[in-house]
This record gives C-alpha cells, sequence and structure tokens, in this order.
C-alpha cells in the first residue's frame, strides 16, 4: 500500500470519530500514524489527569503518560479486546507505571495499601457517610479546587482511584470495576467512604459545614 493511499484513508479516518478502538490500533499496528492520534487525542487527557491526580507531580505525570502511548506504539498488538476496553488497558498501564513511579520516589501517600486502611476499618458515622454523597458537587468553586486536590491526593490509593475514576474522569463504577479488577459493589462501597472521607478532610480545613459529622 502506498503511503499516498494511507495517507488518504487515514483523513477520512480522522473524521470518522466514532471509528471504534479496535480497527485503529490494527492500523497503527501497519504504522498509520494518523490512527495513532486518533487514540492519542481520545485517551491523552484522561490519562494524564489520572496519573497527576494519583501522583501530585504534573512532570511525573508527562512522563508516564509518554510511556504509555510509547508502549501502545512498540506493541499494539499486545492489547487483548477479549479481556475489557483499550481504555480499561491504557489506564491499567497507568496505573501501575504510577504505582511504581510513586512507590519508588515515596512522593505524597505510599500506593502500599495501609493495614487499617481496608474498606471495613473505616468507621465515619452512619450520619457522617450518607449525608456526603454529593460533597464533591458542593465544592466546586475556584477557592477550594487547590483545597480539593489535596485533599484526594491524601486518601489511600484505593479510595483515591475511586474518586478520581467515577468523580473526576466520569468513569462509570463498572468501567472502575473492569479497570481495578473488582466487583461494581467494591467500586460503590469505596466511593461511599472515600466522599465521605474527603467531606471530613474539607470540614477541618475549614471549607465545609460539619454539622453533619
Amino acid at each position: 500500500m502506498s503511503f499516498e493511499l494511507r495517507s488518504e484513508r487515514s483523513h477520512r479516518l480522522m473524521a470518522e470519530t466514532s471509528i471504534d478502538d479496535q480497527s485503529l490500533l490494527g492500523l497503527i499496528a501497519r504504522g498509520d500514524e494518523r490512527a495513532f492520534r486518533v487514540v492519542y487525542d481520545r485517551y491523552n487527557g484522561p490519562i494524564h489527569r489520572f496519573a497527576w491526580h494519583m501522583s501530585g507531580d504534573r512532570a511525573m505525570a508527562e512522563e508516564i503518560t509518554q510511556e504509555v502511548f510509547m508502549l501502545l506504539i512498540r506493541k499494539p498488538r499486545k492489547y487483548d479486546p477479549s479481556k475489557g476496553s483499550l481504555g480499561g488497558y491504557l489506564f491499567g498501564i497507568a496505573r501501575n507505571l504510577t504505582r511504581r513511579r510513586v512507590d519508588q520516589l515515596r512522593v505524597y501517600v505510599p500506593f502500599v495499601d495501609d493495614a487499617n486502611a481496608s474498606d471495613e476499618n473505616y468507621s465515619l458515622g452512619d450520619r457522617a457517610i450518607d449525608d456526603s454523597a454529593n460533597a464533591l458537587e458542593k465544592l466546586t468553586q475556584r477557592e477550594l479546587i487547590e483545597a480539593l486536590r489535596t485533599s484526594v491526593l491524601s486518601l489511600p490509593a484505593q479510595y483515591r482511584e475511586v474518586i478520581i475514576l467515577c468523580d473526576l474522569e466520569q468513569m462509570s463504577q463498572a468501567g472502575a470495576a473492569e479497570l481495578l479488577q473488582c466487583s461494581p459493589g467494591t467500586i460503590a462501597s469505596r466511593m461511599h467512604r472515600a466522599r465521605a472521607m474527603l467531606k471530613m478532610k474539607m470540614a477541618r480545613k475549614g471549607l465545609v459545614n460539619n454539622e453533619s459529622i
């Protein structure tokens, strides 16, 4: 196939925003740079934000994002569609790279789950938990963004991940369950507790009404 013909097909591809990931990967495996650009544009932002929110380090997030896509370029056929979506596959790579880098550098909160950080060991009080379902929606003012970001960053990894995926990236709980390899029920439970923990952290900073805690 000549470059001109491939280029013409890739140009049409750029207009086909609904083309499926598997078709794009087939083109990437054959060296189609425009197909790679479509995938990059589709997932670059969410993956970068995930790595940034998990690590608290923009430079690290940029490096991790680049590494994710370099791995995709080098081994596009390594993705197995029978095991989940391409987005989940790329997020999984980013998650593993971020865990490794943060653990090595010991930045902020270690990714090794604390023995006291299991789902069962957080007791916040039923009223506090029940009142927190819409906590993030209330924290949208500009002056609260940085406080919210640092509060998310201080959460244990298992709670930080679900907040980033489901609340910040608007991923479905089913999608997060697929990525994190746990049940949707576990994701729902962690979301419930993570939101309550966030509200308590923000209340301690005087940024959220703590009457219900």
